[in-house]
């Protein structure tokens, strides 16, 4: 990297940056730019100030050019650069206006002068061009002194000394404010001070040559600059502008409001040496909305306030166009101008009552659907048909549905419709929206097609459309529409052009006029509201709380809209339901209850399109307020037992832990620790080492930290048989066998059962109850008749097997 120097001056630099910030601000910011100064600054930013910038980042030194080249090569630059940057801000979206000329030309000056301050540091202190307004002062000071000196003749009553010579290089106004200063003589007293030899100036014949060498090369040039002027062919052309505001070349409009007029003056300049009859159209996105005659003599000039007021809604921006062509219109403009407008779609200007009085609309006939007159059916196909059908609509009851029964390929260039249509009379014009809701009942699970559309029209023109190709439910559409004064024809349909066509059924319902005001905040791009409702629900609650006081919490989704608010019901038996909070924007909030009464809750939402949430049949959740002590259940099984037993303890609510303690006669107690997969049953199994008869006690802790027991006793006897077995019947001929095997002893896992016979017996298990294991046995015909043997086999808790058997007898000569 360069060693960089220290920069002496900038003063130029800073000088020209300050020029350009004070064009922005004289050319733009009112009230300045209504100065005499903005043409003077206007002018040093166009032929000056950019060029200088560029020039001193191009050549830094003090020897590369003189003062005059500079100057000259400024100017120059300075044309290039606006004329390049106009052209580049012309392809631009802000077009070539005077503010991004203005900004644009400022960014170019303070660039290159941040580049000229960087070029100027690689050189050295003594070769940097630079120029100090400090500096400049203090010369022409030392000019004035010298040559007062000199008109003075010397300092009265003292010898003459030898004039010193002050060379170009003591003179430079760029002097160094560093160690590297200007050279001079020093005089010191009683020494003799020699003298430079001041340079001779010209001979008087030569200044005299030079002065008439110049005056020749002006008169020359004038003499060439007015032949040129006589002599040249006057230039052929056409202006065509557009002015704002104020007839200036700014504050041009750059969007476009529905029903409101956008104004700007467009101005025709003829210099084309012969009268033209020019043509002016006024294009919107190519379509020609105005046209106009403008006869124009030589040197003649024309301007006129036009106006582009736009009835629709639009997507985008669009490209207002003012085309101008010469005796006739053509393919090509002769001249063109245009302006992009955004299409600002909103309706919020639009205050008149016309646009928000529901009232001031005509009214539909019969837009419910729900009688047989008010609209017309028409189809040019006997495959479409129309009529009203009950309990199709969107709330069950009628809607008018339109029916294509033909299934094929449509010939080429063919459309058949099928539609309903009325006339509406509007008193003035205006505009509304057109709310409807339709649906078809398109099921095809893959595949379909554009070819079949449903559509709205007014007075003819297509306001909506959309291709059947799935099967969307029921559509609200909300779609903006101008009303003429008099009669307006409204038309719902079906449309099927050339291609695949199916079976498809239109249903149209609840179509009428809403004001603008009212139309929905939601309606997408194809013109639908949100249908889909949303979804919501309360929080699971404990099943019991301790407080009478406690919190409840919900939430929800929707598709697109957004959740608008919530209502809450409360009830005390899950039928009887009362509005607990309405229309609430919260998701959660306290509630106050009785002790020992459950309350069960649901929600409700509606979204910000208007959609409400069906009604829930049943409770989202419910809770007890539990301010007592619910009651412990020890259950015992097998009791008595053989070996060992289970114990089951459950609780209404979720516990903390469960043990039970096992004790008998004069000793002291065990424990046996209880497990459980949801908190409220919890087993556990002992298995017996000594002793015939045992009290247990069930200690358990709740959620809420109080302890709470149960009371049960077992007695053990080693005489009983492992299992107990029961067969129904005793006596079969096919079918399902029942078997029940109560074990005397807590197993390790389920016993396995099986039947004897010549074939093998599909056995079944079916579930456990009450300490008992429950089995089917599939007997077939095929099986033997005779006795024949259940056996069950099992394992108690230290592993030993226990074993049993049952006899059932087959009988097939019944």
């Amino acid at each position: 990297m360069p060693h960089l120097k220290k920069c002496v001056f900038v003063d130029d630099l800073l000088a020209v940056t300050l020029l350009s910030c004070l064009g922005v601000v004289f050319v733009l910011v009112p009230p300045f730019n209504e100065t005499f100064l903005r043409i003077p600054i206007a002018l040093s930013l166009f032929f000056f100030v950019p060029g200088y910038a560029f020039i001193s980042a191009l050549f830094p030194g003090n020897k590369e050019i003189s003062g005059i080249e500079r100057f000259t090569l400024s100017v120059g630059f300075s044309l290039v650069l606006t004329v390049f940057d106009g052209f580049i801000i012309s392809l631009l979206p802000w077009g070539y206006r005077p503010a991004p000329i203005v900004v644009s030309i400022l960014g170019i000056t303070t660039f290159f002068s941040i580049l000229a301050i960087f070029t100027r540091k690689l050189r050295d202190e003594s070769e940097q061009f630079s120029f100090s307004i400090k500096e400049f002062i203090r010369s022409v000071r030392e000019d004035e002194v010298d040559e007062a000196y000199k008109a003075d003749g010397g300092l009265a009553g003292q010898e003459e000394t030898p004039a010193i010579s002050v060379t170009a290089e003591n003179r430079r106004f760029h002097r160094s404010k560093s160690k590297v200063k200007a050279k001079g003589l020093k005089h010191s007293p009683g020494k003799e001070v020699k003298s430079e030899t001041r340079k001779k100036p010209l001979p008087p014949e030569i200044e005299k040559a030079l002065v008439i060498a110049l005056v020749g090369s002006i008169i020359i040039s004038s003499a060439m600059l007015a032949y040129a002027k006589m002599t040249r062919e006057k230039e052929t052309f056409t202006m065509l502008y557009l002015l704002g505001p104020d007839g200036k070349a700014e504050g041009y409009p750059n969007e476009s409001l529905i029903n409101l007029p956008v104004n700007v003056t467009v101005g025709i300049e003829n210099h084309e040496l012969q009268s033209v009859n020019y043509i002016l159209q006024m294009k919107v996105d190519g379509e020609v909305l105005q046209e106009l005659s403008v006869p124009l003599e030589d040197g003649g000039i024309w301007q006129k306030d036009m106006t582009y007021t736009r009835h629709n809604l639009k997507p985008g921006r669009s490209k207002l166009e003012f085309a101008l062509f010469k005796e006739e219109p053509g393919y090509f403009s002769y001249r063109s101008v245009h302006l992009y407008l955004d299409n600002n779609n909103t309706f919020s200007h639009l205050v008149d009552e016309k646009y928000t009085n529901a009232s001031a609309l005509p009214k539909l006939k019969n837009g419910e659907m729900e009688f047989s007159t008010g609209w017309g059916f028409t189809s040019n196909s006997e495959s479409i048909t129309g009529s009203y059908v009950n309990g199709s609509g969107v709330n069950s009851s009628f809607a008018y549905g339109i029916v294509n029964s033909y299934e094929g390929n449509l010939s080429n260039y063919t459309v058949e419709f099928g539609e309903i249509s009325q006339n509406i009379k509007s008193e003035n014009e205006t505009m509304a929206v057109l709310s409807a809701y339709v649906k078809d009942d398109f099921n095809l699970t893959s595949g379909g097609t554009d070819s079949q559309l449903k559509y709205v029209t007014i007075n003819g023109e297509t306001v909506w459309s959309e291709g059947i190709s799935e099967a969307e439910g029921w559509q609200h559409l909300e779609v903006p529409i101008t009303l003429q004064a008099g009669e307006n024809n409204l038309t719902l349909g079906l449309r099927q052009m050339e291609d695949e066509i199916v079976p498809v059924e239109v249903f149209w319902d609840s179509v009428s006029l809403i004001p603008l005001s009212e139309l929905s905040s939601y309606v997408s791009d194809s013109n639908t509201v949100e249908t889909v409702p949303p979804v919501s629900s309360v929080l699971e609650l404990p099943a019991y709380t301790g407080d009478r006081t406690f919190t409840v919490s919900w939430n929800g989704t929707d598709e697109a809209s957004g959740i608008a608010y919530y209502s809450i019901d409360s009830s005390t038996d899950g039928i009887n339901w009362e509005t607990w909070i309405s229309k609430t924007t919260d998701n959660s909030s306290s509630f106050t209850g009785k002790d020992n009464q459950t309350y069960y809750f649901r929600s409700k939402a509606v979204d910000r399109a208007g959609n409400e949430e069906p009604e829930h049949p049943e409770p989202d959740t419910q809770t007890q307020i539990y301010t007592g002590v619910p009651k412990v259940t020890l259950d015992i099984t097998p009791n008595p037992c053989k070996t060992a037993t289970t114990f089951t303890v459950t609780y209404p609510i979720s516990l903390q832990a469960a043990v039970c303690l096992v004790a008998r006669e004069g000793f002291e107690s065990e424990s046996t620790e209880l497990t459980s997969s949801d908190g409220i049953s919890w087993t556990g199994n002992y298995i017996v080492s000594a002793g015939n008869h045992f009290y247990v006690e069930a200690v358990c802790t709740d959620i809420f930290g109080n302890t709470v027991s149960a009371f049960d006793e077992f007695t053990v006897d080693s005489s009983i048989s492992d299992f107990e077995i029961e067969l129904t019947p005793k006596t079969i001929d096919e079918g399902d066998l029942d078997i029940k095997v109560t074990p005397s002893t807590a197993l390790r896992s389920r016993p396995s059962v099986s039947v004897s016979g010549n074939i093998t017996v599909d056995v079944t298990y079916l579930s456990y109850s009450d300490g008992a294991y429950f089995y089917e046995a599939r007997i077939k015909s095929e099986l033997n008749e005779g006795d024949h043997k259940v056996y069950v086999t099992g394992y108690d808790l230290d592993s030993e097997k226990i074993e049993g058997n049952a006899t059932f007898v087959v009988d097939h000569s019944g």
